[in-house]
């Protein structure tokens, strides 16, 4: 018996991130072109941004999953940054990422 995938339609009443509504020091990581993050980064972003707890996100490919990831590198950084100097230690953690093509590894690697 074969069961056809569902097509939902947008969701369109969902506010979008703005990459500027990040803190200033996150921008880099995001190519200049890119003004928001998309639907599903936005609805995710406080979970994956702004909390260390873990996390598991199924999409589809193009979704923007490596961004998702990109959130959670960069809250991690986040709370390794010295409260004064804004300095990392990175000396004090270590990040695994892993993804199936050599080439989005070293996209997320160039980003920092």
């Amino acid at each position: 018996m074969y069961v056809p995938a569902t097509r939902h339609k947008p969701i369109t009443e969902d506010r979008l991130i703005p990459i500027k509504e990040l803190p200033e020091w996150t921008h880099k990581a995001f190519p200049s072109s890119m003004k928001t993050l998309n639907t599903i980064q936005s609805r995710i972003y406080e979970a994956a941004f702004k909390s260390p707890e873990n996390l598991l996100v199924c999409a589809p490919t193009g979704a923007g999953k490596t961004n998702i990831a990109l959130l959670t590198i960069l809250q991690c950084l986040n709370q390794k940054r010295h409260p004064k100097t804004k300095k990392i230690d990175i000396k004090s953690f270590k990040i695994v990422y892993i993804a199936p093509m050599k080439a989005l590894v070293s996209e997320i690697v160039g980003n920092f």
